[in-house]
């Protein structure tokens, strides 16, 4: 395996923990290990708040997919994108977490349009499950890019600041969510203690960084040593106010260099005892703890505290403060060293007293020597690289990952509605995330559109888009997107790439049509494959294709798709039981599990209009003086050729006004129309809702296709009376003349007569059981709920 450890470099660069921990980590993945191990560094300034937002940009740009692992362990590295990515949390931008005040300087933020807006929609998403990806985020540098060029105070976007918190937290969130992060850890406990550092569903690992260097020692007792940036948070300042309260004769020698230090030696220009190294070779640093008589460290809540481990492997007791954080892991109070309240004072006689027992001091370096002998490479390494166990969900349910070659939300088609229905419902038992493909946009556009089922749309490669349009037109005009995408899905990377990521904690991964098979055994092969069959294709596009020049090229392409779900498919669940006999039939047996998941409405979207107030809608809208017959439906082979028999047929019923709406209007946009039919093209939910809402009758007159048809459940949930042919009603539990009127071609004009001529209490009778029948049997939630029932019989959920 080859890994990558992220580090980020600050301006200007700086040698510290941080660069021993991932050389020392480098070198043990490579020498404990038969894995290759890289340090991949990145310039990260973070000098004010636009530096700090570049730094975050430039590392979600990061490429790092030649590598199987990936390792990060401070911001703004996290924001890496990669299926196998550890978290090892050494911190989180303090002066942003907490060491900043939440509400500080919050109030200016809500006095501005342009923030409230910004902060509006981070609150959206971060209400939406605090998971986003890269699209968020982009749009997230494109919002942020603008704020910039604004005309806008400056103190607004000072750093540390409300703003910039906000910002950050929400990046980091989304970096490094639960689901996007293989396996956490953490270097102490007093970072994990701390608040919004993880997911509140992970239990993270801690794994305590061992020294970077193998050759300390202990050899005499000559002064107090300690080593340390010089900067407030390292509370030097009561360290030498604490020396200047020592009585005994003993030095203190100090080794680093910061931006606190000219403060510091005028604090301690009055005690010749004071000695500041300045800097010292990390090579000198051993014999310096070898000679000390103990080491205090009193940080401000340090994350961890090299320092106190360093000192413990040189036997020598450490002095810490009870707010160190840190260093309070590892010390015990009069065992291995002391721990005494914020205070010079306290401190003061601590060192007093270990001046004067310094045989008491050497028998603490023993034990102190002994309480870090299990903080070992090889312990970091195990813990960090050992097989990841699936993390749990925040709500403990499994998920599922859905691929279609078509965007589902919001669902203007009966394919669409299905599969946002369906999956919708079966989120109350799993998380579903559906990986669509679309035209234009965003190249990945990540949105939750209901409780537990998110939508990812990747966006066609211009290449997989101009091939997808040549292949059009060698098939006569007719749409391709589907049948293309067997072929062309590699051409849109992006789209394996979500697969993939997705697939990594999903139990299962459906192929909702065929199409996208062979993308899905690329991405997850090692996952379970569940078919969900709309239609037969192969029999669907037999019919669709008939006379086209490069039909049988097409159709071999469908058949191979379909029969690999049908052979390679664990589940296979179908529309209608006769489609699972079909597909017996042409490719003979399968391994796969069979069940029939109806097609059904969600009768909450569709208002049942009563005759009473349907005809004073008519009225209203002007529309009472002449009968409407309305026909619904996408750019779909079936549906066109309803629509040709409907011209055929108009003549033969005068006193009805004829609309079509949907996108089946699109290949009759140069034909000339009988004067009582109009093409309305695609329309709204509302403006649907009020076609059904008005309309005498609704039309279902199929000849061909497969599964069940959609549209009928649309007319009987809004109250509209149907006219049908009998292979439209297929696969409905309802009865002829009872709940719809049968027709066949030749036959609608009759049967349109036969409808305006009936009483209003036959047809209010007529579509009050319809809609009975909608919320009894083939509402969503019904349906969904007898396929979670027939899941968990078969095992499968």
């Amino acid at each position: 395996m080859k890994i990558a450890i992220l580090t980020p470099h600050p301006v200007p660069l700086a040698l510290g923990g941080l660069e021993n921990l991932k050389w020392g980590l480098q070198s043990a993945i490579e020498r404990l290990t038969e894995h290759s191990c890289d340090v991949v560094g990145l310039i990260s300034p973070e000098g004010n708040l636009w530096d700090l937002i570049r730094s975050y940009q430039e590392a979600s740009r990061l490429d790092l997919s030649a590598y199987d692992c990936v390792i990060s362990g401070k911001y703004p590295m996290w924001m890496v994108d990669h299926p196998n990515h550890i978290v090892y949390m050494l911190h989180k931008l303090r002066g942003l977490y907490d060491t900043y005040p939440g509400d500080s300087g919050s109030g200016e933020l809500r006095q501005v349009p342009e923030l409230v807006d910004l902060r509006t929609w981070m609150g959206e998403m971060t209400a939406a499950g605090r998971i986003h990806g890269r699209t968020e985020n982009a749009v997230l540098f494109e919002r942020l890019e603008r704020l910039r060029n604004a005309q806008l105070p400056q103190n607004l976007f000072r750093f540390p600041g409300a703003l910039a918190r906000e910002i950050v937290h929400f990046l980091d969130a989304g970096a490094i969510s639960s689901r996007q992060i293989r396996r956490f850890a953490v270097q102490s406990m007093t970072v994990k203690r701390r608040a919004d550092y993880l997911p509140s569903e992970v239990d993270a690992s801690v794994l305590y960084p061992p020294a970077h260097r193998d050759d300390y020692h202990c050899a005499g007792d000559d002064y107090l040593f300690t080593s340390s940036r010089l900067d407030s948070p390292k509370r030097l300042d009561l360290l030498i106010a604490a020396m200047q309260q020592v009585k005994a004769d003993i030095p203190l020698l100090i080794a680093g260099t910061g931006p606190d230090e000219a403060r510091l030696k005028a604090l301690a220009a009055a005690d010749p005892r004071i000695k500041f190294l300045g800097f010292v070779a990390d090579e000198q640093i051993p014999d310096l703890y070898a000679n000390a008589l103990a080491v205090p460290f009193v940080p401000y809540d340090e994350d961890y505290g090299l320092v106190t481990i360093e000192a413990m492997r040189s036997s020598k007791p450490v002095l810490t403060f009870a707010d160190s954080g840190g260093p309070t892991e590892f010390v015990v109070d009069g065992e291995n060293g002391y721990v005494v309240p914020p205070s010079p004072a306290a401190l003061a006689q601590r060192i007093d007293h270990l001046a004067s027992h310094r045989t008491e001091a050497r028998q603490m370096g023993a034990r102190a020597l002994e309480r870090v002998s299990s903080i070992t490479w090889e312990t970091l390494v195990t813990g960090l690289l050992e097989e990841a166990p699936r993390l749990p969900r925040s709500n403990g349910r499994r998920k599922l990952t859905v691929a279609t070659t078509f965007p589902i939300y919001p669902a203007v088609g009966g394919g669409q509605s299905r599969v946002f229905n369906l999956y919708r419902q079966l989120a109350q038992s799993f998380d579903v995330e559906v990986v669509t493909l679309t035209s234009g946009g965003p190249e990945i556009s990540e949105r939750h559109i209901a409780p537990g089922l998110k939508e990812t749309r990747i966006a066609k490669s211009i290449q997989h888009e101009q091939l997808e349009s040549l292949y059009s037109r060698a098939l006569d005009g007719h749409s391709a997107t589907d049948i293309a995408a067997i072929e062309m899905i590699g051409l849109t990377p992006a789209f394996g790439e979500a697969l993939e990521r997705s697939a990594l904690e999903s139990e299962a991964v459906i192929a909702s049509h065929p199409y996208l098979v062979d993308a899905i055994r690329r991405a997850a092969p090692g996952k379970p494959l569940w078919y969900e069959a709309h239609n037969v294709e192969l029999t669907l596009k037999q019919s669709m294709l008939e006379g086209v020049p490069e039909r049988d090229k097409a159709l071999a392409a469908v058949r191979r798709a379909e029969l690999r779900c049908w052979q390679e498919a664990q589940l296979v669940f179908a529309c209608a039981d006769r489609d699972l006999k079909e597909f017996e039939h042409l490719y003979g047996p399968t391994r796969a599990r069979l069940l029939e998941v109806p097609n059904g409405v969600e009768p909450a979207d569709f208002n049942f209009v009563p005759l009473v107030e349907r005809r004073r809608l008519q009225q209203s809208a002007g529309v009472g003086h002449r009968k409407t017959a309305l026909f619904m439906g996408s750019w779909h082979g079936p549906n066109v050729e309803a629509v040709e028999l409907i011209l055929r047929e108009a003549a033969d019923a005068p006193e009805f006004r004829f609309l079509v709406a949907g996108s089946c209007c699109l290949p009759f946009a140069k034909r000339t129309l009988p004067a009582n039919v109009e093409m309305l093209g695609v329309v709204s939910n509302e403006t649907r809702s009020d076609l059904l809402a008005v309309a005498d009758v609704a039309l279902n007159p199929m000849l061909s296709g497969s599964g069940t048809n959609l549209k009928m459940l649309d007319y009987f949930a809004s109250g509209v009376p149907v006219v049908s042919t009998r292979f439209g009603a297929r696969g409905l539990e309802i009865i002829e003349n009872k709940h719809y009127l049968a027709a066949e071609p030749g036959e609608f004009g009759a049967a349109l007569h036969d409808v305006a001529q009936r009483s209003e209490q036959s047809l209010s009778e007529q579509v009050t059981a319809t809609r009975q029948i909608v919320e009894n049997h083939y509402s969503w939630a019904i349906i969904a709920q007898r396929f979670r029932e027939e899941l968990a019989q078969l095992g499968l959920a």
